[in-house]
């Protein structure tokens, strides 16, 4: 596990170095702009965040969601003017620049755009335009709490299809593309079929499971978890969140099902507000200061798309299979793909019935 006690102690310079100079040379009084963020819950490392303020006569303020599904509605209830920046995963991205509810960005100022691996940039630039800076990469697997669950899963089905001692204590994720496509995966079926009878097959296998699931909406990452507490004893996460879960109890453990698992990345695009799109800049530059993105990595247990940060990076964190899953992991996995209307609206329909 990442020591990070190592890591924020090691920080603790070079906040050092970028807090003061800051602070001596800022005015007195001087007027303050609100950066609006909508993003997940505990996806920004607050210390990096307050290095920002104190370089910056900027507050960030964040505002949470916790499915994609929520985050959407936030946008469509407050308007896109209403987000300077908001964190918007690879299958959205397009349809986001489609409903006009971001600004690309300029590359012009973004100094550190060149330490980003162009790998991750592909899904982000469309018709020569930015449309978001990618943020992190990672997985889905199950975490589970070793001394409450005796035979540790390794399949899909230990979680759709759960033993008995597990029923009544699973925890799932209300996210409509990740939850059906891993029932799918489940199947034998790929994340992005488009195929009626297979959808019907995930459906019939989610509607069997859902007496035992006790709750939809993303798990819980701080220190009174319910996986932390074991109420929940196997869960859907996202791997970083694993190794989040594992700080406040190490018997925490995560595992990419054998039949792999679904991959996802995030970015962080601009809102349609022109007035602050100079301080957005400025933010999303910071992120991507290697520094900076190391720190903020390293403290959320993410795989950064920074070359700049793996290159200063710790060496646990760069070792860390559960942050850095291994080939074979990457093999089975598939990432999460735009569907056709259609399949999109079956898919919806699907998670309304189940939620009712």
């Amino acid at each position: 596990m990442i020591n990070r006690r190592r890591i924020l102690m090691g920080g603790l310079g070079l906040l050092a170095a970028t807090l003061l100079p800051a602070r001596a040379g800022r005015a007195e009084g001087e007027k303050r702009t609100e950066l609006v963020i909508l993003t997940w819950s505990d996806y920004l490392d607050p210390e990096v965040v307050k290095a920002f303020e104190a370089r910056h006569p900027i507050t960030v303020r964040q505002v949470h969601f916790d499915s994609d599904q929520a985050r959407d509605q936030q946008v469509v209830r407050k308007g896109s003017d209403a987000f300077d920046i908001m964190v918007v995963n690879a299958i959205n991205l397009a349809s986001y620049a489609h409903q006009k509810w971001l600004t690309p960005l300029d590359k012009g100022r973004l100094a550190n755009f060149t330490q980003l691996d162009p790998q991750w940039l592909a899904e982000a630039e469309s018709g020569g335009r930015l449309l978001g800076l990618p943020y992190f990469w990672g997985n889905l697997g199950l975490a589970y709490r070793e001394d409450l669950v005796h035979a540790p899963p390794t399949s899909w089905m230990d979680f759709f299809r759960p033993a008995e001692p597990l029923r009544g204590h699973l925890n799932a994720i209300a996210t409509n593309r990740e939850l059906v496509g891993l029932a799918l995966k489940a199947l034998g079926h790929s994340v992005n079929t488009e195929d009626p009878a297979h959808l019907a097959e995930a459906e019939a296998l989610l509607i069997q499971q859902k007496p035992h699931v006790t709750s939809y909406p993303y798990i819980d990452i701080g220190k009174e978890s319910p996986l932390i507490t074991g109420e929940i004893k196997l869960a859907i996460v996202y791997n970083g969140d694993a190794l989040k879960l594992r700080e406040f109890d190490p018997r925490i453990r995560y595992v990419s099902p054998r039949e792999g698992g679904a991959m996802w990345t995030d970015f962080l695009a601009m809102g349609t507000n022109p007035a602050r799109r100079e301080a957005t800049h400025a933010f999303l530059d910071f992120l991507n200061e290697p520094a900076m993105a190391s720190k903020n990595a390293q403290f959320l247990h993410y795989a950064t798309p920074n070359r700049g940060a793996l290159a200063m990076a710790d060496p646990a964190y760069l070792a860390d299979p559960i942050v850095f899953p291994p080939e074979e992991v990457l093999r089975k996995s598939e990432t999460i793909r735009p569907v056709a209307p259609r399949t999109q609206r079956k898919i919806n329909e699907i998670m309304a019935r189940l939620q009712r």
